[in-house]
């Protein structure tokens, strides 16, 4: 697979536009602990915080290490490229602001992981709705949606997360972000997912292809198709 080419001459233009103002960031740990990163500018992007990326990757441990890494709604590409610097594989940046991709373009570049990321202009609920993993290869998906999302648009977060879970392979990992409550009303079968509250932010995490997983994606697989038209 093919994780990185040139930047398109558009986001190059937004990435001009994007270096005067931005905050920095730093690596936490691992390859790259320390190393610093360029924020964004403004508002309008809310990166995790230090306080839970580490708080995260402390929950998951070395359980990242050779999984390819999707980051959705991905942001600065904070979360992402702290998963390559602590071990993992390759990571998949899915973001559709192109201010925020020219962004991630320069952050991965700025640590060197160029060979190991690879920056997708998309909207996460499209994208995810034609992603196919490969080769049962199990995956790291994080996802931070803007808070307003949640209120807005829950039907659609729900439904990522349903399709996510149908179609992640055994062992993969799946990880929710939020500054409101992640709740049953959010998170399919709640009973099996960690929850955290770390100040204003509350974080999910299941470790997918345990029994009921693993049974509810068969199930799926093995149903006849809906007459109209999702799995915890």
């Amino acid at each position: 697979m093919v994780f990185w080419g040139a930047a398109p001459q558009e986001v190059l233009a937004g990435l001009r536009g994007c270096l005067a103002e931005s905050e920095a960031m730093r690596i936490i740990a691992g390859q790259r602990r320390g190393h610093k990163f360029d924020g964004p500018k403004g508002k309008a992007t809310r990166p995790t915080s230090d306080l839970v990326r580490e708080s995260l990757f402390n929950i998951l441990g070395d359980s990242i290490e050779g999984l390819l890494v999707i980051d959705l709604f991905a942001g600065t590409g904070a979360v992402g490229l702290e998963a390559l610097s602590r071990g993992a594989s390759h990571a998949i940046f899915v973001e559709r602001n192109r201010e925020n991709v020219a962004l991630i373009y320069r952050n991965v570049a700025t640590l060197r992981y160029e060979d190991r990321g690879r920056v997708l202009t998309a909207d996460a609920y499209r994208w995810v709705r034609g992603f196919e993993p490969i080769d049962d290869e199990p995956t790291a998906v994080f996802l931070d949606p803007p808070y307003q999302e949640f209120e807005k648009h829950a039907d659609k977060v729900i439904q990522l997360l349903e399709d996510l879970i149908r179609k992640l392979p055994a062992r993969s990992i799946l990880v929710v972000e939020s500054r409101g409550d992640l709740d049953e009303a959010v998170l399919p079968d709640l009973e099996r997912w960690d929850v955290r509250q770390y100040g204003g932010t509350q974080v999910a995490v299941r470790f997918l292809g345990q029994d009921a997983d693993a049974s509810a994606n068969t199930e799926a697989d093995q149903a006849p198709p809906p007459l109209d038209g999702p799995v915890g």
